[in-house]
């Protein structure tokens, strides 16, 4: 009985740090296609996706804009993923580009509600772990997502 109790105790123990594990990206191009795989679904509207995966500079913008929001809609007012509230994506395409050896740009361009959609990811790899560094709208509306959590105008 006594080893039963302590495989059952290691068995949670791995399973509380798998589940604690950052999220890794290996290829930008990869995770955006599976955060929008989830956004394609009609049964999406619930999901999240990983929040472990901004530069310190981007995490930071983060949290600060949701302490200052204090539990009340802070300065991103959408979902900066879908440029919206609401969404209804088709047409999906995702690209990438190199911007360097440890640089990439992930574009995804669909269009949600009839509105064409083409949004910028930059990632950038910090000691060998590829985070997103900032998200740019490059059609009307224009913009881009750290400056937004500054709430400029």
């Amino acid at each position: 009985m006594r080893g039963l109790t302590s495989a059952l105790a290691a068995f949670s123990f791995a399973s509380v740090l798998v589940l604690s594990a950052a999220t890794r990206i290996d290829d930008p191009k990869n995770f955006v296609t599976e955060v929008y795989r989830h956004y394609v679904q009609p049964s999406s509207s619930s999901y999240r996706p990983p929040e472990d995966i901004y530069t310190a500079r981007l995490e930071k913008l983060i949290r600060d804009d949701r302490r200052k929001a204090k539990g009340e809609v802070g300065c991103l007012e959408f979902n900066f993923w879908v440029n919206g509230q609401d969404w209804e994506i088709t047409n999906l395409t995702i690209t990438s580009t190199d911007e360097g050896q440890d640089r990439k740009t992930v574009i995804a361009k669909f269009v949600s509600f009839g509105d064409p959609q083409e949004i910028h990811f930059d990632f950038r790899r910090n000691a060998g772990r590829w985070q997103l560094d900032d998200v740019h709208s490059v059609l009307t509306p224009q913009w881009t997502l750290s400056e937004i959590l500054k709430c400029a105008p």
